[in-house]
């Protein structure tokens, strides 16, 4: 069983007024060039290639949008975290040019979520899937360094590379042969890779080497939900499903030590993102208050979930999540799909995520 380098990133924090998109363009080039020498010394290609930027602040994102959607079917791009003061039509400009962006929640409040929460449901009020384009720092994080979009974002000042995995199936099969030693071993080589890739990149940008996000992310049937349950040795929902999700993030947590980490590093469960926990959704014994209740656990116990669009429930399930990070003291981040007109039990169409459940709030 093998695994693969899911995303090399670029954390772009020197761009800034009105060279953006010029910056932006040198970037992706670099990069690639980049990506292409490290692969032909190591053998390893990275699943997605990645930009990520600061908000640039000021106005004029829908402009900056139109510069950089060509750029997209070369790189993907992230502008993060931008306020919440954001104009609905630069937020659907981002997104509807193939961007990434997330939202900054600086405090756990009703107006600030309701105020993310109108954001996201006017830009999915035409076209769901952009929503899947657009999260929720919930945790006030002004510049959050991970691989992992759409939270990814940049230090000003600062150019760095991360890594990132795609591995559930890898570290189920290491945890089958070995229990939870041989799961700490498998995270610990899926890292020395990763990292080799990784620094090769920066080596060649002249950029800082800043680290492997070690999170169990899934893809489709490469399933994060499949591997938390064997370790657990229940289904979700049911009692005791918690439990694995624990040791699978005290798995990373003991691999990590003495290793260059950054990001989340636990557990993620994106709904749309993952073929067995669509299942589960969709039998219906699952709803986004049980999703959000494993922020407590796991990094995206709320993240790729087609739901009604309810604004107050919305807001509701923001403000569960920012108090779940805040008592983990960890950043936390919320990737919401409104749907108009949906009921628990309908389907949505996600693009290239395929159709997803809309489960109850």
């Amino acid at each position: 069983m093998s695994f693969e380098v899911r995303a090399v990133t670029l954390h772009l924090g020197t761009v800034e007024g009105d060279e953006v998109a010029e910056s932006l363009e040198d970037a992706v080039s670099r990069l690639l060039d980049a990506v292409d020498s490290a692969a032909s010394q190591l053998g390893i290609r990275p699943t997605y290639v990645r930009v990520a930027i600061p908000d640039p602040g000021g106005a004029g994102l829908g402009g900056l949008a139109k510069e950089l959607e060509h750029l997209t079917s070369q790189a993907s791009i992230s502008v993060g975290q931008l306020e919440l003061s954001v104009s609905q039509d630069d937020l659907k400009a981002l997104a509807s040019a193939g961007l990434y962006a997330s939202l900054l929640l600086r405090e756990p409040s009703w107006s600030e979520a309701r105020a993310a929460a109108s954001l996201i449901a006017g830009i999915a009020s035409e076209d769901p899937t952009l929503a899947t384009r657009v999260a929720v720092n919930v945790s006030g994080e002004r510049h959050f360094v991970t691989p992992y979009y759409p939270l990814a974002s940049a230090i000003p000042g600062r150019v760095g590379v991360t890594a990132a995995l795609t591995y559930p199936s890898y570290l189920a099969s290491a945890y089958r042969s070995g229990g939870i030693k041989g799961l700490v071993k498998a995270i610990a080589e899926a890292h020395g890779r990763a990292e080799s890739l990784a620094k090769a990149v920066a080596s060649y940008l002249g950029a800082e080497y800043m680290g492997v996000d070690l999170s169990v992310s899934p893809w489709m049937e490469d399933s994060s939900l499949g591997l938390v349950e064997e370790v657990a040795g229940v289904r979700m929902p049911k009692p005791g499903f918690v439990v694995g999700v624990r040791l699978v993030n005290e798995a990373i947590a003991e691999a990590s030590r003495g290793l260059r980490t950054i990001g989340f590093n636990e557990v993620m469960l994106p709904v749309g993102e993952d073929s067995k926990l669509k299942a589960r959704a969709s039998e219906g014994d699952v709803n986004a208050r049980y999703l959000a209740m494993l922020s407590g656990a796991c990094v995206a116990g709320l993240d790729m979930v087609a739901v009604p669009a309810d604004l107050q429930g919305l807001a509701g399930l923001i403000l569960d999540v920012a108090s779940y990070s805040r008592a983990k003291g960890r950043t936390l981040g919320v990737r919401l799909i409104p749907v108009d007109g949906a009921e628990p039990g309908d389907k949505v169409d996600l693009g290239r995520f395929g159709e997803a459940p809309v489960i109850a709030i």
